[in-house]
């Protein structure tokens, strides 16, 4: 197998990102990240990728900037640039890297503000910039097997204001692409590799700490990811193989902002979590002198509680330099 297959594919999963809006209906992390050769960290070089989205979600009830919203469905496209310098440095016996991510979003919400059933709707729309995302990252690599452990970090630097609806004005505001808060995800990841049938099984398993919204005074419980995907690699350069995940948070939200939504809905616990799982295709090749890699995917969540469930179709165009 060419050693720049590997290499482009695993440049574009290398770290997360900030997901839109458990409060607001997602974690800062995007489930679904690590995918093929996850655990992968390709030799000293820069990675550029571009990472597009389109996310089709709905729920029964979120908190969403302070306010409990009904029946919302969100619909976004997503566009992210990506880029990772894997350094000729070692530490602790494996190549050292570190990823930047610029995630700009396009979002609409449509939802109800009204828990009392009284068929209010209303709308709303941004676009901008969502939160930055810079992970440092180390690997190794021991013959068919590739380790990494990756810490994500998330910097509150999109645009964030509370929830604003006033029926008799005409103002809905509610969607922010920031959150508010910091946070960090570590997450270990590996990938076994059969170089002789070019059968690969990848996985990765992270939590995600949140800091607090004070804005809402609402913080997030830790929240829990594990991925895992299974690939055939093929001859000139494609992949074909099937991704999912399992999210769970591992504690319930707290905070006056949790509390009082916890009231309002008349809940016991939210505690989220939710499935998805999908096919995932990737080739990789050279236009002219240019390496490139594109990958498809897509992923359908299911049995989610106290967040969103969406359906999300995956490109991304990467290149080496």
């Amino acid at each position: 197998m060419h050693f720049l297959r590997v290499t482009l594919a695993v440049a574009i999963t290398l770290a997360p990102m900030q997901a839109m809006a458990v409060e607001g209906g997602s974690g800062a992390y995007l489930l679904g990240s690590h995918d093929l050769m996850a655990g992968f960290l390709p030799p000293p070089g820069t990675y550029v990728a571009n990472e597009f989205m389109v996310i089709s979600g709905s729920a029964p009830l979120l908190s969403i900037g302070g306010v409990a919203v009904v029946d919302p469905n969100i619909d976004a496209s997503v566009y992210k640039l990506s880029a990772t310098h894997v350094f000729e440095t070692t530490v602790l016996g494996g190549y050292f890297a570190i990823n930047f991510q610029m995630p700009v979003a396009d979002v609409e919400l449509s939802a109800s503000p009204d828990i009392l059933g009284k068929g209010l709707e209303f709308s709303d729309t941004v676009f901008g910039l969502a939160d930055l995302v810079v992970t440092p990252i180390i690997g190794w690599h021991q013959g068919n097997w590739h380790y990494n452990v990756s810490m994500p970090v998330f910097i509150p630097s999109g645009e964030y204001s509370l929830a604003q609806i006033k029926p008799k004005q005409g103002i809905y505001e509610v969607i922010s692409l920031g959150k508010n808060k910091w946070a960090i995800d570590p997450t270990f990841a590996v990938t076994h590799l059969d170089t002789g049938t070019g059968f690969e099984v990848s996985g990765a398993v992270g939590v995600t700490f949140n800091g607090r919204n004070e804005a809402t005074d609402y913080q997030t419980a830790p929240e829990l990811h594990l991925e895992g995907t299974v690939a055939q690699h093929f001859p000139e350069g494609l992949i074909v193989g099937l991704t999912g995940y399992a999210y769970q948070q591992l504690n319930d939200d707290s905070g006056e902002g949790a509390e009082n939504f916890k009231k309002a809905i008349d809940a016991q616990s939210l505690q989220a979590r939710v499935f998805g799982i999908g096919p995932v295709v990737s080739w990789s090749g050279n236009i002219g002198i240019t390496p490139i890699t594109v990958e498809a995917k897509y992923m359908h969540e299911f049995e989610a509680r106290r967040r969103l469930e969406s359906d999300i179709m995956w490109f991304t165009l990467a290149t080496a330099f």
